[in-house]
C-alpha cells in the first residue's frame, strides 16, 4: 500500500471525529463561533481529501490532503498548547494527564498523516517536467 493511501485511510478515519468533537465541545461549553467553525472545516477538508485520495490518487488531490493535514496539525497544536497551559502547576489530576496524553498522540499521529502524504519521487507533479533518458 502506498504511502499516501495510508494517510489517507488516517484521514477517512480522524476527519469525522474531529469534526464531532468540535460540535460536541460547542455544545457543552457555549463558545462563540471563531472558536470552533475551523475544526469543522478541517476535519471537513480532511475527510473530503482522504476520500477523494483513496478514489484516486492524482497530484491535485494530494495536495488538497496535505493541506488537509496541515490545517489539521495547526488546529491540535493550537489546543493541546492551550490546553496544556490550564493544567495545574502542582498536584495529581489523573482525568487532565489522560486527556493530555490524548491530545498529544492525536497531535503525533496527525504530524505522520501529514508526513506519509508528501510527495514521493515515484510520480512527479503537475508542471515538472520528466526526467530525460540518456541516449547512449
Amino acid at each position: 500500500m502506498e504511502t499516501r493511501t495510508r494517510s489517507a485511510w488516517i484521514a477517512v478515519c480522524l476527519g469525522p471525529v474531529a469534526t464531532g468533537v468540535a460540535v460536541a465541545r460547542q455544545f457543552l461549553n457555549g463558545l462563540w463561533w471563531p472558536y470552533w467553525v475551523d475544526d469543522l472545516v478541517v476535519g471537513v477538508l480532511l475527510t473530503i481529501a482522504g476520500l477523494l485520495v483513496l478514489r484516486e490518487s492524482n497530484s491535485t488531490r494530494a495536495r488538497m490532503l496535505s493541506a488537509g493535514w496541515g490545517g489539521m496539525l495547526l488546529v491540535l497544536w493550537g489546543s493541546t498548547f492551550r490546553h496544556v497551559e490550564t493544567l495545574p502547576g502542582e498536584g495529581y489530576t489523573p482525568h487532565l494527564t489522560l486527556i493530555t496524553v490524548t491530545m498529544l498522540s492525536l497531535l503525533g499521529l496527525t504530524a505522520l498523516g501529514l508526513f506519509l502524504s508528501l510527495p514521493t519521487t515515484k510520480r512527479p507533479f503537475i508542471g515538472t517536467r520528466p526526467p530525460k533518458e540518456n541516449k547512449r
